[in-house]
C-alpha cells in the first residue's frame, strides 16, 4: 500500500535554525536535543514566537498510534470515519502532521477538522477554520476533541463534556498546577477544593487517563534546555452509563 504523504513534508536533517523555523519541517526528538547546544540558544528560539508545544516525529507517531487504537471503539460503522476536531489549533501544524501520520496508518478511517477562534490573531501555516469551539462542536459532531495548550485559567472542557457525541477529549500542555486550563474545572485538582469528593469531569461521567507513552516525547517552551518535563498529554473518556 502506498503511504500517504504531503508534497511539502520535510523530515530531513536540520542544518540551520531556519530549518526549525520552516513549518513543513518536523524534527525528531534527537534532532532537537542535538541542535540546541546552550540555554541561551534554546531561549532565543522561543522568543517572539507563539510556539508552545515543540512538535517532533516521535510524539506525532505516538499520538497517531494512540488515536488509531481508539478508532474501532468509537466508529459507528465500518463505512464511517472517526471524526477528530482540533480546537485552538493556532497555526494548524499539529493537525497537519497528525493527518499525515493517520493516513499512513489507517487510510481513510479518520477525518480531522482544524479550528481556532482567532482571538489571538495567530497566522496559520496550514488551513485553519476560524470558528469558536462551541460552534465547531455543533458543526462537526466529533468523536474526539484535541486542544493543545488551553489558555491559562480558562476552561473549555465542560463544553466538550456537554456535547453528547464527544467520546473523548485529549488535552496537551502543562496539566496539574501548570499554565493550561483551570486547575479545578479542567484538571480536577483539589487544591482549594478539599471539600469536594467528585471532580467536574467525574460529575459529567468522564474518567481521566494520563498518557505517559506520549509524555516521554514531549518538549515545550517552558522546558529548560535538554530538560523536558513540563508538558503532558491527558485523555478524558466518557464512561458508559450503568443500567440500574
Amino acid at each position: 500500500m502506498e503511504k500517504y504523504t504531503d508534497p511539502d513534508y520535510n523530515n530531513s536533517k536540520p542544518s540551520s535554525i531556519e530549518d526549525f523555523n520552516n513549518p513543513n519541517f518536523l524534527p525528531t526528538h534527537a534532532q532537537i536535543q542535538e541542535f540546541f547546544r546552550t540555554e541561551q540558544q534554546w531561549r532565543g528560539f522561543f522568543s517572539n514566537k507563539p510556539i508552545y508545544e515543540f512538535l517532533n516525529e516521535e510524539y506525532l507517531d505516538a499520538l497517531a498510534e494512540y488515536i488509531e487504537s481508539k478508532i474501532s471503539e468509537y466508529r459507528t460503522s465500518q463505512n464511517t470515519p472517526s471524526r477528530i476536531l482540533e480546537v485552538g489549533a493556532g497555526n494548524g501544524r499539529l493537525s497537519h502532521f497528525l493527518r499525515i501520520k493517520l493516513e499512513q496508518r489507517v487510510p481513510s478511517q479518520t477525518q480531522i477538522f482544524v479550528t481556532d477562534s482567532g482571538e489571538w490573531n495567530l497566522s496559520a501555516d496550514f488551513p485553519v477554520e476560524q470558528i469558536d469551539h462551541k460552534q465547531a462542536l455543533e458543526k462537526y459532531n466529533p468523536d474526539i476533541v484535541i486542544f493543545s495548550w488551553m489558555p491559562n485559567n480558562i476552561d473549555c472542557s465542560k463544553d466538550f463534556r456537554a456535547y453528547p457525541g464527544v467520546k473523548e477529549y485529549i488535552l496537551i500542555g502543562e496539566s496539574d498546577y501548570g499554565s493550561c486550563g483551570d486547575q479545578w474545572e479542567t484538571w480536577g485538582n483539589t487544591w482549594d477544593y478539599e471539600d469536594h469528593d467528585v471532580t467536574p469531569y467525574q460529575e459529567d461521567g468522564f474518567e481521566r487517563f494520563n498518557l505517559p507513552m506520549l509524555k516521554r516525547w514531549q518538549i515545550c517552551r517552558n522546558d529548560r534546555h535538554r530538560w523536558y518535563r513540563h508538558s503532558d498529554t491527558v485523555s478524558f473518556r466518557r464512561q458508559p452509563k450503568l443500567t440500574p
